[in-house]
């Protein structure tokens, strides 16, 4: 019998729908193929064997500390790897129940004070919809042994906040569709060392995060690019999205200037180069000031009424015309 329960109700072998095409097959199944989110503008799919994808599992099985008597609350998502080797194979290696939620909503909150799970994962643009709405103040996390975020970029704040909020351990892990998450796990906010997973290769080129999973045969170039501080690599931005200024070619990474601008109180940011001028659009109301306070690059401000997010509200969809 699985211990796996979807929205609230406990799934079996006899079960057919959609949710089973998308779930309880997988379990027979270990290979693994999913499509990347097309971020290079280059969509394709990506598939795990059955030995690597019962490697990962495998490890991140022991290394979450999971056994029979524990309860993992996961949102489920069908674009990337990550539910597989880390919510769904984790726990029917070590036989504990897994809880699914479909929906990002306030109900989280009602779920996690009725199933009281000792382990969660979260995404960060879950937690960034979440922590405004009111029901987010009412969350009691302090049965969590250990709460995962991750892979996307993390928000200042977010990994402090969860610890407020009882749980007892908070990572932030990284990967990708092409090198399944926990390739490098911290508990600082996109910050991470080279070390840490012994079953994981790592190393910088160019500013560029390259990484693979020792039983796999290729490098991946994640198109990540980080800088060395006294705590380890800090993500910056996308290789793809930075941009140069003027002729003295001042590097603006994107991703960065938008953290800073949520972090000054903005609903959401997105970051641009307009006719050679960085251009920062935001939503909500903000000290504009103490932004450009923070950036060593000049940079114009924009307030805007709505940005567009895709994929799941994983990223902001930096396609759209504002």
């Amino acid at each position: 019998m699985y211990k796996i329960f979807i929205d609230g109700i406990l799934y079996t072998e006899s079960d057919n729908d959609i949710m089973r095409s998308h779930v309880i097959d997988k379990i027979e199944e270990w290979e693994v193929t999913v499509n990347t989110s097309g971020t290079t503008g280059y969509p394709r799919s990506v598939t795990h064997s059955k030995e690597v994808t019962r490697h990962i599992s495998e490890f991140n099985a022991e290394w979450f500390g999971l056994k029979e008597s524990s309860k993992m609350l996961s949102l489920y998502s069908t674009r990337g790897i990550a539910f597989t080797v880390m919510s769904l194979y984790p726990c029917l290696l070590a036989n504990s129940e897994l809880y699914i939620e479909t929906e990002v909503g306030p109900r989280f909150v009602d779920r996690v004070h009725e199933i009281r799970p000792t382990h969660g994962l979260i995404l960060p643009n879950m937690w960034r919809v979440l922590h405004k709405h009111r029901r987010w103040n009412d969350l009691d996390l302090s049965s969590y042994e250990q709460c995962i975020i991750g892979s996307d970029y993390t928000a200042v704040g977010c990994l402090e906040d969860l610890r407020n909020k009882g749980a007892q351990k908070v990572y932030n892990v990284y990967g990708a569709t092409e090198v399944p998450p926990n390739v490098l796990m911290s508990e600082i906010p996109n910050t991470y060392t080279l070390e840490g997973n012994p079953n994981v290769d790592v190393k910088i080129v160019d500013n560029e995060i390259h990484a693979r999973w020792k039983i796999q045969g290729d490098w991946w170039q994640s198109g990540d690019l980080v800088e060395e501080t006294d705590d380890g690599y800090k993500l910056v931005g996308r290789k793809l999205n930075m941009f140069k200024l003027g002729e003295c070619g001042v590097r603006v990474y994107p991703e960065q200037v938008e953290m800073i601008t949520v972090k000054a109180g903005a609903d959401l940011a997105l970051c641009r180069n307009v006719n050679d001028k960085c251009i920062i659009y935001y939503t909500g109301t903000i000290d504009e000031q103490n932004v450009l306070d923070q950036l060593s690059h000049s940079a114009v401000m924009k307030q805007v009424k709505e940005i567009k997010v895709d994929n799941n509200l994983r990223k902001i969809d930096r396609t759209q015309t504002i």
